[in-house]
């Protein structure tokens, strides 16, 4: 009887232990660092994760830049993180604060994007297609804006023009100030938008703005808009 009570434990901890290995196998991390071409400030990054295996994205920022991050995934359990040098506590978390991420970073050094599976995925072995776009932007720590540019949270110009954004993708306009809220339309670079103000939603700057006939309207990030030319 006690033979057979210890043969029961020991084949429960082995299974434990596989269980144990195999998780840890899959947790492992691909990592690798991000350049931009010549004279380009953005870049576009597509892959999949599977399981508790991740992918780390490193990145060297200047302290006082902007860096920002959107990802879009096959996955609603798809998330990123952003972690300082060093790592430590992530200055982002995608699982709290969604898929748009445009901060001013701190200090120089190799910042992290972490791409992840949340553990009930990741525990399911679901695999997500993904598309990173990262972008650093400012050479020199922020300076306050001028009153033309949609940095500024109050005045500004009548009218804002779409600038800035990659050739090929679009501006998203949303319902609210957030990565997370329905997307009303798209607009290109050069699109003429009426400017209704701008607030601060955590770390980014969002400007309610409508098409010129007040259609279309909703809320769009700051960065991608600069005082029309008349």
């Amino acid at each position: 009887m006690w033979r057979a009570f210890v043969g029961v434990v020991v084949a429960m901890a082995l299974v434990v232990i596989a269980d144990f290995g195999q998780q840890a196998a899959l947790a492992q991390e691909r990592s690798a660092r991000v350049e931009f071409g010549r004279g380009q400030s953005s870049t576009v990054i597509r892959g999949t994760v599977r399981g508790y295996e991740g992918a780390n994205y490193r990145i060297n920022v200047r302290g006082g830049q902007r860096l920002a991050v959107t990802m879009d995934s096959s996955n609603s359990s798809n998330y990123f993180n952003i972690l300082g040098p060093g790592g430590g506590e992530a200055l982002f978390n995608g699982s709290i604060s969604g898929d748009f991420a445009d901060i001013i970073v701190p200090g120089s050094g190799d910042y992290v994007v972490q791409v992840y599976l949340m553990r009930n995925a990741a525990r399911r072995n679901e695999q997500a297609r993904f598309t990173l776009r990262i972008e650093v932007t400012g050479g020199r720590p922020i300076a306050p804006p001028a009153p033309d540019f949609a940095d500024g949270l109050s005045g500004g110009p009548d009218f804002f023009q779409v600038a800035g954004i990659s050739r090929g993708d679009a501006l998203n306009i949303r319902t609210r100030p957030s990565a997370q809220s329905p997307i009303v339309t798209r607009v290109v670079n050069g699109e003429i938008l009426r400017n209704g103000g701008c607030r601060m939603t955590g770390q980014t700057r969002w400007c309610r703005v409508s098409r010129p006939d007040g259609s279309n309207a909703g809320w769009a990030a700051g960065r991608f808009l600069v005082e029309a030319s008349n």
